[in-house]
């Protein structure tokens, strides 16, 4: 019994040991610099709602496309409280630093708005500054939301330090506001902006206007040219002006530009009107100049430390940057955003640099568009796999047997396409002139030669063999990729997206699911493996507990998978595992015993990312920060808001999921006699399905993504479970064999 407690417990123990070294802050970490205003660069940023790179041609805006070959540039996700960006919630959440949205239903109706307000015009003072009208309705409206904004932080920590920032147009009056509405320095007309006044402050917040809404959805084609060729028109206009700026430029200042929204004001459209709000897309990013800590922006991509993806970077992100170009020695103190960073070295030329960026934003469109279709696929093919096969099976004895082999190879082929969709990723498919038509035929074309691989292999010859391969190879896969920057899952159809802006690295709820359940499944089956070659229970479930421990580390390491609610979850299911694996009885106590094992660890390794620098901090310190701050409840309940919300924003799986958790443990009975003749080749079968189930449920509690975790786990798991159970039917029963035998 201690020798079985003591295995258990490597789990935890093995991945918090090595999460302690890799969060270990280096012992000449820097505490931030302070440097000197005389030698700190100025900056001039300019926000443009709605600017969309497809708007910056050679033909309609030259300046900016010139200066995007030459200079830095980026997609920027302008995503912020609602699926859909208006130009307020853009300057509002510069303001503070976290997502941040104007009032969400300004009539009064009780329903969210339809359009997007214009900014309202500030009233100016003589003495040069002025007073953002209906402020505190902004700072009250997010109080209505979870994500602690406090709108004003900007302006107030510029105060602070001393540190004069000029604000010029509506917008940049919102961005620059203090937490009561005052701006300190407002210039009303973008117009007006030359040299002079860009050098009277470090810092200079330019409103140069709005890019014209879309045609509204429906509308003819020549409403639709009409619009289009309007929008070019606002877009040479603004490119003019962005010239007039460059040509004005002070030494040593640098020009940051961002498309701060996802649409500009809009009309208010009747009951039954469509809106004419721009869709969810990526916007616009681009830096010349100066860096704060030295050097020019250079020809290079743009990044941030809270996206880690190269080319990709926030609208959180600028307030950071503006309080790095303004001196500050702690940047992102409040924010959730990291200032801008030069990445890699772009292309040489305009033209295919902003190619490159128009592919990202393809690729996030289809991801929009077949993301959710995919999902509901993989459920909806195992649907009616199982489904024709039982029929027929009830209806047709002599098919039997081919209805097994038929269920044997469809769910392995089903269960090889999470990881098809990430390995599709290989290939540049966005570029093609029919992107979504390659990436499905990329997707079916792997899962097809995984499927071949799994049923060709040695291991074959287990009834656990091609389930375990591809499930091992799925977590392998994803283990390698969350190790080496998440590029696989970067726009794959079960990964990141850079609109819906959850996540940037690490892993997703979504392919944390899937890689927890292939990792179950594969480690299940070596441990089989090991005990079927002789190994003792011991020896199998001690490299259950290691690879559980390193499941972990890839879970949860910042370097990794940097998955706060992951590691909740990944704890308990693999110490469920454990214990069956090594033969010993499941107990509610030792259940609790792991829960709160997960949280220990969980609640240290917060702790020692909060020691870490800000800027250095990951999802786990900024939580702990929230728990010092008091705030922390509100983060969780956000979270269990948002958990226990997806059962009433997908009631499909709310109606699937809990039936399927009860069919499962009624199939896995010692009473049914298919699940036990399958228990005779792959013993530990019960405690895989039970450890599956647990970080399920776990998963569930401790993400927002709520019922999709188990949804997905289940998705990954059931077919590779199945596959085994249809695998031991054409197996020769062995306690059959053993009497025959006799």
């Amino acid at each position: 019994m201690v020798s079985v407690l003591r295995s258990s417990w490597l789990v935890p123990v093995a991945a918090l040991a090595a999460l302690v070294i890799l969060l270990a802050p280096p012992a000449d970490a820097a505490s931030g610099a302070d440097p000197s205003r005389d030698d700190q660069p100025a900056a001039v940023f300019v926000g443009i709602a709605g600017l969309a790179w497809d708007d910056v041609t050679a033909e309609d805006m030259p300046t900016l496309y010139e200066l995007t070959g030459r200079d830095a540039a980026a997609s920027l996700t302008a995503r912020t409280i609602r699926s859909r960006t208006c130009v307020v919630d853009g300057w509002l959440t510069v303001s503070s630093g976290r997502r941040s949205t104007d009032v969400v239903d300004s009539d009064d109706d009780g329903s969210a708005d339809r359009y997007c307000r214009p900014t309202p015009g500030p009233e100016a003072d003589a003495d040069g500054s002025a007073t953002v009208p209906g402020w505190q309705e902004y700072v009250e409206e997010q109080h209505n939301h979870a994500y602690n904004a406090t709108v004003g932080l900007l302006g107030d920590r510029l105060a602070e330090h001393d540190v004069c920032a000029t604000a010029v147009g509506h917008g940049a009056a919102l961005a620059l506001a203090d937490s009561s509405g005052h701006v300190a320095s407002y210039r009303p007309n973008p117009g007006e902006v030359d040299a002079e006044m860009m050098s009277e402050c470090p810092l200079t917040v330019i409103d140069l206007g709005s890019m014209p809404p879309p045609a509204s959805a429906g509308s003819d084609r020549e409403t639709r040219e009409a619009a289009l060729e309007h929008r070019r028109q606002v877009a040479s206009g603004i490119d003019d002006l962005l010239d007039e700026l460059i040509d004005e430029l002070p030494r040593n200042t640098a020009l940051l530009v961002a498309g701060i929204s996802d649409s500009g004001p809009t009309a208010i459209p009747l009951h039954d009107d469509p809106s004419q709000v721009a869709g969810s897309a990526l916007r616009v990013a681009a830096a010349t100049g100066p860096m704060p800590g030295g050097g020019e922006w250079g020809s290079r991509w743009l990044t941030s430390g809270s996206t880690q993806w190269t080319g990709i970077v926030q609208i959180t992100d600028i307030t950071s940057t503006l309080l790095e170009y303004a001196g500050l020695d702690e940047p992102t103190a409040g924010t959730v955003g990291r200032p801008w960073r030069a990445g890699e070295t772009h292309p040489a030329s305009a033209a295919e640099t902003v190619d490159e960026l128009l592919s990202t934003h393809i690729a996030t469109q289809i991801y929009r568009t077949q993301s959710g279709p995919f999902f509901q696929l993989l459920g909806a093919a195992q649907l009616v796999l199982f489904a024709v096969a039982l029929i027929v099976w009830v209806r047709f004895r002599p098919a039997r047997v081919m209805v097994q082999r038929i269920v044997h190879v469809g769910a392995v082929a089903i269960a090889s396409f999470p990881v098809s969709s990430y390995l599709a990723n290989l290939a540049p498919w966005a570029k093609f002139e029919r992107p979504a038509i390659a990436l499905w035929a990329l997707i079916i074309a792997i899962s097809v030669a995984i499927t071949v691989t799994a049923f060709r292999g040695p291991w074959r010859k287990k009834i656990y063999g091609p389930a375990g391969m591809v499930g091992g190879s799925t977590a392998a896969v994803m283990a390698i990729d969350v190790s080496t920057g998440s590029n696989l899952q970067q726009l794959s159809l079960l990964g990141l997206s850079p609109v819906v802006a959850g996540r940037f690295y690490g892993l997703g709820n979504i392919p944390f699911a899937i890689f927890i359940a292939a990792c179950l499944v594969g480690t299940a089956a070596l441990a089989q493996w090991i005990i079927d070659r002789g190994g003792s229970r011991r020896s199998a479930g001690t490299v259950t507990a290691v690879i559980g421990g390193l499941a972990t580390i890839v879970v949860g390491a910042p370097q990794a998978g940097a998955d706060v609610g992951g590691i909740l979850a990944a704890i308990p299911g693999f110490a469920v595992l454990v214990i069956g694996v090594l033969g010993t009885r499941l107990t509610f106590v030792k259940l609790a015993a792991a829960a709160i094992a997960a949280l220990a660890v969980f609640l240290l390794v917060a702790w020692l990312d909060w020691l870490r620098p800000v800027g250095e901090r990951t999802h786990f310190g900024g939580f702990f920060d929230d728990l010092v701050s008091g705030e922390a409840w509100t983060v969780i309940w956000r979270k269990i808001s948002a958990s226990f919300g997806t059962l009433f924003r997908l009631p499909y799986y709310a109606w699937t999921v809990p039936p399927l958790y009860a069919g499962i443990l009624w199939v896995t009975r010692p009473a049914v006699r298919g699940f036990q003749q399958t228990l005779q080749h792959w013993s530990i079968l019960r405690s895989l399905v039970w450890a599956g189930l647990v970080a399920g449920a776990a998963g569930f509690a401790a993400n927002d993504s709520g019922i999709i975790v188990p949804a997905l786990i289940l998705t990954t798991g059931i077919p590779l479970v199945v596959a085994a159970i249809a695998a031991a039917q054409q197996t020769p029963d062995r306690s059959r064999s053993a009497k025959a035998g006799r």
